[in-house]
């Protein structure tokens, strides 16, 4: 299987240097929270800037479903570093 391609570019105005998963050093990125249904079907994106931590990426999310989409129960899946017992108490 080969790597993901990437895009790269420094004119996006919410790239920053932020901790790089894929252990590439000094470049700018950003980063996508993305929202699906129950079968897997994209139904929001959410674009923050590259040196946000994931953990704070959560509450934005969350209340644009309630908002938008009128949604007051949901099942989450994600990193244990970001849905913590305290954030989803929250």
């Amino acid at each position: 299987m080969s790597p993901p391609p990437l895009f790269e570019g420094t004119t996006c105005p919410l790239a920053q240097y932020g901790y790089s998963r894929d252990k590439n050093k000094g470049k700018l990125q950003i980063i996508f929270g993305l929202l699906c249904n129950a079968a897997g079907c994209p139904i929001a994106v959410e674009v923050f800037e590259g040196n946000v931590n994931d953990a704070t990426t959560l509450s934005p999310i969350l209340e644009k479903v309630r908002t938008r989409f009128g949604i007051q129960r949901l099942v989450l899946v994600g990193e244990r570093g970001v849905l913590t017992s305290a954030r989803i108490e929250a």
